[in-house]
């Protein structure tokens, strides 16, 4: 049988053996631990990654939609723009086609007609036209019983006269336009055509408003 003093040893040496492997275990552990918080660590920090690349995503994608936008909107104020270019230029057809004029055929011109001169005159005399209105003589007539407003018909020309030249040399001072092939010059006329100041305010309205038309003048 074992001696008390070989159980004793026998037992010593156990604990010593048990007193060995527990700080090996201890040691694991920490090991264990200091690695769960490093792929803590880690993945913690894919996660923030990922985050901070989805937000640069997302910005990316919110500046292209607002290009997108602002292109968008470029487009369609040109669109706008043409369409309101289109429709002036088509009225401004319209007008163009509409205007009245009235034709000096004997002197190859013609001049444009606005609303207070649509009832205009002429008489031509060589190279020269007298103007006046059907509504400054109406007027004229109607306003002096004395003197039958004769000094407002066309022949004495109270809208002014309008020479044919053949060049700029020979039109001389007048009021010049110049047309192909020839120069049309203007003279105004001497004096009012009436003592009545009704009549004379018509007669420098209407002149006002020839002068405008001579200087549109074209060709025919």
């Amino acid at each position: 049988m074992p001696k008390d003093e070989d159980v004793k040893a026998a037992m010593h040496h156990s604990e010593a053996e048990h007193s060995i492997k527990l700080p090996k275990k201890d040691k694991s552990k920490k090991v264990w631990i200091i690695i769960s918080i490093v792929l803590a660590l880690a993945l913690v920090g894919v996660g923030v990654y990922g985050f901070l690349k989805m937000r640069d995503y997302n910005k990316q994608i919110n500046d292209l939609k607002a290009q997108v936008t602002t292109l968008q909107d470029g487009k369609k104020a040109l669109e706008d723009a043409a369409s309101a270019a289109a429709a002036a230029a088509a009225k401004a057809a319209v007008k163009a086609s509409a205007t009245n004029y009235l034709e000096v055929k004997e002197l190859g011109y013609k001049l444009p007609l606005s609303e207070d001169i649509k009832d205009l005159q002429y008489f031509v005399d060589g190279t020269t036209t007298s103007f006046s209105t059907g509504s400054l003589q109406s007027k004229a007539y109607a306003a002096d019983q004395s003197e039958p407003g004769m000094y407002c018909s066309i022949g004495f020309s109270p809208l002014g006269k309008v020479s044919r030249f053949a060049n700029a040399t020979d039109a001389g001072p007048t009021q010049q336009k110049a047309l192909s092939g020839f120069v049309l010059g203007y003279s105004s006329p001497q004096a009012d055509c009436s003592s009545n100041q009704t009549v004379i305010t018509l007669q420098n309205a209407q002149r006002a408003s020839f002068l405008k038309a001579f200087e549109k003048a074209e060709k025919i």
